[in-house]
C-alpha cells in the first residue's frame, strides 16, 4: 500500500475503492468479456462516470451559478457523499450516500450520461489556433510585399517569371540617385546631381551584381550630371589612353568659361613632344561624343595655320583607333556608352555646358517626362527598387534599398569597385517591411582610400586602359573563394569556383571561355543545409512560449529539397536538433498550453499553471467533463512525475488529482476510469491517453517541428531540463572565435531573411546592450532586427545586433 502523504487522498481512495468493489451496482464492470459482457461494462462505465460527475457537481453546487431548485436537494444529498469520501468516513456511509446521490438524480442522470457517452467520442477542435492563424495572416502581408510589381515616377518593372523563394521574377531595378560623387573607380566617375534609371542584369534571370559591373547596364532615362577637371582628367587620361603604346600620356583636362576644354599632354612623334588642345564638345549622334579642337600648340606654338596650309589634321599626327575613342580629322570621337569602366552606361545627352565648374550633361530618353521621387528617396544618395541585387553573399529581392551617406553634411562618395570597404564600414537598417537602409561612410574618408595606388597600364592588344576591370575581377574572384567557401567540417559538395570576365567578353556582354572554369550560379551554394548554434539564449518561438537554451547544435532543413530556408515560413523548414541542452521554464510551458494548445473550443482543460514541489510537477487549472460538463471550470491540481518515454515523447504522469480539493484519483481507478475518458484531450502535439499526458516533442510546439532524440527529462526549480542525444553524423556549426557569452551563429545554406536571400550565410546575431542573456523572438525576428542594426563583413557574412539604435 503507498504512503500517505501529500496524497492524503490515498486512505480514502482504498476505503472507497474496497467497498465499490462489493457494491452490486458496478458488478457489470467484473463481468467476462463476453459481447454481452461489453454491453453491460459500457453501460456500467457510463453510470461510473456519472457517479464521479455527481461528487463533482456537488462539491461545487454552492458556487455554481446554473444550479436551479429543482435539483437543489440532490446535490444536497451527493454533497454528503462527497463529503464522507473526503472525510475518510467509512466505505458503507459513502456506498450508502452515493446510493441516495444517484437515486436522486435518476431521471437526469440518464440524459446526461448519454450525452457525456457520446461526447467521449467528439475529437478536438481542428480549427489552427489564434497563434498560427496571426502568423500566417503576417506571412500573407510579408509575401504581398515581395509579390509586389515596383513603379515610380513613370517608370515600370515587369515579372517576367514566376515568384520564388530565389527570384523574384523580375530581371530589372529602377534607380534614383541625386547629389552622389558617384566613382566607378578611383576618380573615374561623375557627380550626379538627379537621375533615373534603370539596372538590366546582362544575363537574364540572374540578379544584377553589385561585386561584377560587368554583368549590369545602366540606362539612363533623365538627369543631370558633372564632370570635373578631376574627372575628365581620369577618364581621359588614367582610362583612355592610359594603355600599352598609346599614342599619348600625362593628359590634363580642363574645363573654361566660354564652352571651352583645355587639353594639354605629350604626344609621341619619335619621341615625346608637349602638346595642348582647346576645344568644344558636342554630340554627333545618340552614341557619340566629339571634342573638336579648334586650336592645336605643339611644344608651345602654335600650329593651327601651319597645318591648314599644309592641309594636315590632328589625325595625320597621332594615330588614335580603340574601341572607346578614334581621330577623325581634328575631332576625338568617343562612345558614351563606354566613357567609363563597366558598368555599361546608355544614356542621351541632350544638352552639354561648359564651364570653369565642369561640364554638365542633361540627359533624356524622353521616357521620363519628370523626375517624381518616391517617398524612400533620401535626401542625399541613391535608392534602388525592384528586380535582385546581389552584393557579396546578400541578394535583396524584390530590393527596396536607400543608400545613404551617415556624414549628412559632408560631400558623399560612392565608389562602385571599393563598395565592399564602404558596406563594411558602414551598417544596415531595416523596417518590418524588409525595406533596407545601407548607411555608408564617404568613400574618400576611408583609411584603404587613402593608399597610394600604383599607376596602372593596360595592355597593348585592349588600346585602353582594362587594367581597371581587371584588377577588379581578379579582386571579384578572390572574395567570391571566400564567399563560396565551406568548411572542411561540413563539407557535402565541392564549391563552384569563380573566375574573373574578360574584359573584351565584358563589352561584348560574354563570359569568358575558360577552360575548367564557370559562373557559379549567384542564387545558389553549394553545402549542407543551414547550420545553427544557440548559446545561453532565451529562444521563443512566439510570444511566451519558448525555452532557454543553455547550448544547442541543430540544421534548418527545408521540406521541399533544394529550396532556401524561409524564416517568415515556420511551416517551410524543420529544426533537426543535433545535440543539446535546453530549459523549459515553468512560466513557458504554462504558456504553451494556455496560449496554444487550448486554443479551441470546447475544450476539458483551462488556465493552466505548473509549479515544481518536491521533485514532481503539480499543475492547477480548470477541467471540464467531457468538454463540456459541468458548465463551469472544475479547480483542479494534479501531482505527478513527467519522464522521457522514448527519444521522442514525454510522459506526465499524475498519482494524485484533486477536484475543488476533493482526492479523485482512487475513486477513478477503482471505477476503472480514465482521465482522457471524463476530459478527453486530443491536440497536436500532446494527447492524454488513458491516465497519462503524452508530449509530442516533434510537434507540440508551434512550426517549425524540432526534431531531437531525447536523452532525458528532469523536472528543477527552473523549469523541464531536456538533454538530447548526439547525432554524431551531423557536423556542428563551428562560432566565430570570440563569440561571447549569449548568441545565435548560423552557418552554411541559403536562408531568406526578410526579402533577403543570404547565401552561403554566415550569420551572427546578439544583443550588444544585455550582457546578460539575449531574448531572441523567432516569430517576431522582423521586430527585433528593425529595432537594431546590421553590419556586413568583409567576408560577406552578417553580424545582426538587436541592441534599440539610437
Amino acid at each position: 500500500m503507498r504512503q500517505t502523504g501529500e496524497l492524503g487522498e490515498e486512505s480514502a481512495d482504498v476505503q472507497v475503492e474496497a467497498s465499490l468493489r462489493s457494491h452490486q451496482t458496478i458488478r457489470p464492470l467484473r463481468m467476462a468479456r463476453s459481447p454481452l459482457g461489453e454491453a453491460w461494462r459500457a453501460r456500467a462505465g457510463a453510470s461510473a462516470a456519472l457517479v464521479t460527475a455527481a461528487l463533482l457537481m456537488s462539491a461545487c453546487a454552492d458556487a455554481s451559478s446554473t444550479t436551479g431548485d429543482a435539483a437543489s436537494a440532490p446535490s444536497t444529498q451527493t454533497s454528503t457523499a462527497a463529503k464522507a469520501v473526503s472525510n475518510n468516513d467509512s466505505a458503507l456511509t459513502a456506498k450508502s450516500q452515493l446510493n441516495v446521490g444517484l437515486a436522486a438524480n435518476a431521471t437526469s442522470a440518464a440524459n446526461t450520461a448519454n450525452t457525456a457517452a457520446s461526447s467521449t467520442d467528439l475529437p478536438a477542435s481542428t480549427a489552427r489556433p489564434t497563434l498560427e492563424l496571426a502568423k500566417a495572416k503576417q506571412l500573407a502581408a510579408e509575401q504581398s510585399v515581395a509579390a509586389r510589381v515596383p513603379s515610380a515616377s513613370g517608370m515600370t518593372e515587369k515579372r517576367s517569371r514566376p515568384l520564388t523563394l530565389r527570384d523574384s521574377g523580375i530581371d530589372g531595378s529602377m534607380l534614383f540617385a541625386r547629389d552622389v560623387d558617384f566613382r566607378v573607380t578611383g576618380d573615374i566617375g561623375f557627380m550626379i546631381h538627379d537621375m533615373a534609371a534603370t539596372l538590366t542584369p546582362t544575363r537574364a534571370g540572374q540578379p544584377i551584381v553589385f561585386d561584377d559591373p560587368t554583368a549590369v547596364t545602366i540606362n539612363v532615362h533623365r538627369g543631370e550630371v558633372t564632370l570635373d577637371s578631376a574627372r575628365l582628367t581620369a577618364i581621359f587620361d588614367r582610362y583612355l589612353f592610359q594603355y600599352q603604346g598609346s599614342p599619348l600620356r600625362n593628359m590634363r583636362v580642363v574645363p573654361q568659361d566660354g564652352g571651352t576644354l583645355r587639353i594639354t599632354g605629350e604626344m609621341h612623334r619619335d619621341t615625346w613632344v608637349p602638346i595642348v588642345l582647346t576645344g568644344s564638345l558636342s554630340m554627333r549622334n545618340v552614341d557619340d561624343l566629339v571634342f573638336h579642337a579648334d586650336h592645336v600648340e605643339v611644344a608651345g606654338v602654335g600650329a593651327d595655320k601651319l597645318m591648314q596650309a599644309a592641309h594636315v589634321k590632328m589625325a595625320d599626327l597621332l594615330k588614335v583607333d580603340t574601341p572607346i575613342a578614334r581621330l577623325e580629322g581634328d575631332d576625338v570621337v568617343m562612345q558614351v556608352a563606354k566613357l567609363t569602366p563597366p558598368p555599361a552606361l546608355r544614356m542621351t545627352i541632350t544638352k552639354i555646358d561648359t564651364s570653369a565648374a565642369g561640364v554638365r550633361f542633361m540627359l533624356d530618353d524622353h521616357t521620363v517626362q519628370k523626375i517624381d521621387w518616391p517617398a524612400t528617396m533620401p535626401p542625399r544618395g541613391m535608392l534602388v527598387q525592384g528586380g535582385d541585387v546581389k552584393f557579396m553573399r546578400s541578394i535583396p529581392m524584390n530590393i527596396d534599398m536607400a543608400l545613404t551617406p551617415i556624414d549628412t553634411n559632408a560631400p558623399f562618395v560612392f565608389d562602385l569597385y571599393h563598395y565592399r570597404d564602404q558596406m563594411a564600414a558602414g551598417y544596415f537598417t531595416f523596417d518590418e517591411a524588409g525595406a533596407l537602409d545601407v548607411h555608408l561612410p564617404s568613400y574618400t574618408t576611408l583609411a584603404s582610400a587613402m593608399k597610394d595606388v600604383p599607376m596602372q597600364t593596360g595592355s597593348a592588344s585592349a588600346r585602353f586602359n582594362d587594367s581597371f576591370i581587371r584588377a577588379q575581377q581578379a579582386s571579384l574572384a578572390q572574395a567570391r573563394l571566400v564567399w563560396q567557401q565551406v568548411p572542411q567540417t561540413v563539407r557535402t559538395a565541392s564549391v563552384a569556383r569563380a573566375i574573373p570576365v574578360g574584359t573584351r567578353a565584358a563589352f561584348s556582354g560574354r563570359s569568358m571561355a575558360t577552360p575548367g572554369s564557370a559562373i557559379s550560379d549567384e542564387r545558389h551554394s553549394s553545402g549542407p543545409a543551414p547550420l545553427i548554434h544557440v548559446e545561453n539564449v532565451d529562444f521563443y518561438v512566439s510570444g511566451r512560449i519558448g525555452f532557454h537554451v543553455r547550448s544547442l547544435d541543430a540544421q534548418m532543413v527545408p521540406k521541399k529539397p533544394g529550396q532556401p530556408v524561409d524564416l517568415d515560413d515556420p511551416d517551410q523548414y524543420d529544426i533537426r536538433i543535433i545535440g543539446g541542452e535546453v530549459i523549459e521554464p515553468w512560466p513557458a510551458m504554462a504558456a504553451l498550453f494556455n496560449d496554444y494548445l487550448l486554443d479551441y473550443e470546447p475544450r476539458s482543460l483551462n488556465d493552466l499553471q505548473l509549479k515544481p514541489v518536491d521533485g514532481k510537477l503539480e499543475v492547477t487549472g480548470g477541467i471540464k467533463l467531457w468538454n463540456h460538463f459541468p458548465g463551469v471550470w472544475l479547480p483542479t491540481t494534479m501531482s505527478g512525475t513527467i519522464m522521457a518515454k522514448d527519444e521522442r515523447h514525454l510522459v506526465y504522469a499524475p498519482t494524485s488529482v484533486k477536484v475543488l480539493g476533493v482526492p479523485q484519483a482512487g475513486l477513478l481507478r477503482a471505477l476503472d476510469i480514465p482521465l482522457a475518458s471524463l476530459t478527453p484531450f486530443t491536440r497536436k502535439g500532446v494527447a492524454l491517453k488513458g491516465n497519462e499526458l503524452v508530449f509530442d516533442q516533434y510537434t507540440v510546439f508551434p512550426p517549425p517541428v524540432l526534431e531531437g532524440r531525447l536523452a532525458s527529462a528532469t523536472v528543477t526549480d527552473e523549469g523541464l531540463v531536456l538533454k538530447f542525444k548526439r547525432d554524431g553524423s551531423v557536423a556542428a556549426a563551428r562560432p566565430p572565435v570570440g563569440a561571447g557569452k549569449s548568441f545565435v551563429w548560423i552557418e552554411s545554406g541559403d536562408v531568406k531573411m526578410f526579402n533577403s536571400l543570404v547565401t552561403n550565410a554566415r550569420t551572427f546575431i546578439r544583443d550588444s546592450s544585455n550582457p546578460g542573456v539575449m531574448k531572441f523572438d523567432l516569430y517576431g525576428y522582423r521586430r527585433d532586427v528593425a529595432k537594431g542594426t546590421v553590419r556586413m563583413e568583409e567576408d560577406g557574412g552578417l553580424e545582426v545586433d538587436l541592441a534599440a539604435r539610437k
